[in-house]
C-alpha cells in the first residue's frame, strides 16, 4: 500500500474510532473527546505519523506505517471467536477486530496525555478497564526492541527462580498443548515451543501477540495467536490443554471468575501453573507506589485469600514462594545504583543482568530456602508465589 495512502488510511480510521467512543461516552466525555479531536493535525514524515495536539515534543504521539500492523488482510493468526446473540460462537475478521482494538485505544491514549480525558473517566466498567490495559500493553510491545530478548536468558537465569522451579515441576513438555493466558511479549510462550509444547498464546492486546508472532519466528518455534481476555477466553468448550500457565496475569484480572473459566479447559489430567506478586512486602509496596510509570493502577498482589481460593476449585494444590532476602538485589539497584524504576522495569532488568548477580542471588536463595522453611509465615512476605493447581473439584460450565 502506498505511503500517502497509509497515511490517510490512518487518519480516518483514527476519526471514525474517535466518533464510535463519542456514542459510547457520557456527555462529558464526549465533549471532552470532541474537543481533543479538533485540536489534533495529522503529519507524515519518515514513514510515521504524528498525532499532534501541541507545540511541544511530548504533545504527540508517533506510530510508525512501516509495521504491518492493521493492514494486513487474508490469511491473519489473529483468530477471534466471538458470541452471536443466540449465544452460539461464530468467527469474526480478526484484522478488523484487530483494527478496531488498535484505533479505539490510539484514541484514548491520546486524549488521556493530552489531558482532556482522565484515567478515571473512563475506567466504568469491566471492559472499560481492558480497554486501559490493552492501551497500555499495547504502547508497551510497541516500545520494545524485540532483537533483544534473549528467550533462554529469561528463562533460564539464576534470577529467574519462578520459570525454573515450573519447568521442573512440569516435567518433560513434548507434544503437549500448552496455553499461556496474558502471554505479554511471549517470552515464555517461545520458551516453551523451545521446550517442544505446542503452545497457544494469548493475550487482549493486539500488539503484544504480534510481538510474541515476530519472536517465535526470530527463534525458529510456531505458536498459535489467540486475541482474548483472561476472564472470557472465547475459546470452543472442546478445546483443552494439557498445562495453562497464567505468568504475572492473575493480579491484573478477577481472580475467581479467570480461574472458573480455565478450568474449563484443561484437560482431564491437566495442570493450572500460576505465579503473581503477594500484597504484603513493605520494600516491594513501597516500590509499587514509586514505579507507575511501569504498572497499570488496577493491579491487585495476590493476598492469603486469593491463594486459598484455589483450594476451593482443586484438589491438589502446590505453593512455592520466591524472593525474600534476594529482595536486596532491588534495594541496591535502587537505592546504591539509583536506577529509576520508572525507566526500566525492575523484574526485567534482573532477568537480563542474571549472570552479574549470579554472586550475591545464590547464596541469597539458599538463605531463602532455609529461613521460609524454618519460618512458614515468612512466605507470605515474597515477592512471587507460584501454584501449582490440579484435579478441579468441580468441572466448570463457564467458556
Amino acid at each position: 500500500m502506498p505511503k500517502k495512502i497509509k497515511f490517510e488510511s490512518f487518519k480516518y480510521r483514527f476519526l471514525v474510532a474517535a466518533q464510535m467512543l463519542y456514542s459510547k461516552s457520557s456527555s462529558g466525555d464526549e465533549r471532552s473527546l470532541k474537543d481533543f479531536v479538533k485540536s489534533i493535525d495529522f503529519e507524515y514524515e519518515n514513514g510515521c505519523v504524528h498525532v499532534i495536539w501541541g507545540i511541544m515534543e511530548e504533545q504527540r504521539l508517533i506510530y510508525n506505517l512501516g509495521k504491518p500492523r492493521f493492514y494486513v488482510r487474508g490469511d491473519n493468526e489473529l483468530v477471534v471467536r466471538a458470541r452471536a446473540e443466540d449465544g452460539s460462537l461464530y468467527c469474526e475478521d480478526p484484522v478488523k477486530l484487530a483494527n478496531d482494538a488498535f484505533f479505539r485505544e490510539a484514541v484514548l491514549s491520546a486524549a488521556i496525555r493530552a489531558g482532556y480525558l482522565k484515567a478515571g473517566r473512563v475506567i466504568h466498567t469491566e471492559s472499560n478497564r481492558h480497554q486501559q490495559e490493552r492501551a497500555f500493553h499495547n504502547a508497551w510491545a510497541e516500545s520494545e526492541d524485540l532483537t533483544r530478548i534473549d528467550v533462554r536468558l529469561m528463562n533460564e537465569a539464576c534470577t529467574a527462580p519462578e520459570m525454573r522451579h515450573i519447568v521442573r515441576s512440569l516435567g518433560a513438555l513434548k507434544s503437549k498443548r500448552l496455553l499461556d493466558v496474558g502471554c505479554g511479549l511471549g517470552e515464555a510462550s517461545v520458551y516453551f515451543a523451545l521446550l517442544n509444547a505446542e503452545v497457544t498464546a494469548s493475550d487482549l492486546s493486539p500488539s503484544m501477540l504480534r510481538a510474541t508472532t515476530i519472536l517465535a519466528e526470530m527463534n525458529d518455534v510456531t505458536v498459535t495467536p489467540h486475541l482474548a481476555a483472561a476472564e472470557d477466553m472465547q475459546l470452543l468448550p472442546t478445546d483443552k490443554f494439557d498445562v495453562i500457565y497464567a505468568g504475572n496475569l492473575l493480579h491484573h484480572v478477577s481472580i475467581e471468575e479467570t480461574i472458573q473459566r480455565l478450568v474449563a479447559h484443561l484437560s482431564p489430567n491437566g495442570k493450572l501453573v500460576t505465579w503473581d506478586p503477594l500484597a504484603y512486602n513493605p520494600v516491594i509496596n513501597i516500590y509499587r507506589k514509586i514505579a507507575t510509570k511501569v504498572r497499570t493502577p488496577d493491579e491487585h498482589p495476590l493476598t492469603w485469600t486469593d491463594i486459598k481460593t484455589f483450594h476451593k476449585h482443586f484438589e491438589t494444590v502446590e505453593t512455592r514462594y520466591f524472593w525474600l532476602t534476594t529482595l536486596a538485589i532491588f534495594i541496591f539497584m535502587a537505592l546504591v545504583q539509583r536506577r529509576n524504576p520508572n525507566e526500566e522495569r525492575f523484574w526485567k532488568v534482573i532477568l537480563l543482568e542474571g549472570k552479574k548477580w549470579r554472586w550475591i542471588y545464590t547464596p541469597l536463595e539458599m538463605l531463602d530456602r532455609v529461613l521460609l522453611f524454618l519460618i512458614p509465615p515468612l512466605r507470605l512476605l515474597c515477592w512471587n508465589v507460584v501454584i501449582i493447581a490440579q484435579r478441579p473439584r468441580v468441572k466448570s460450565k463457564m467458556h
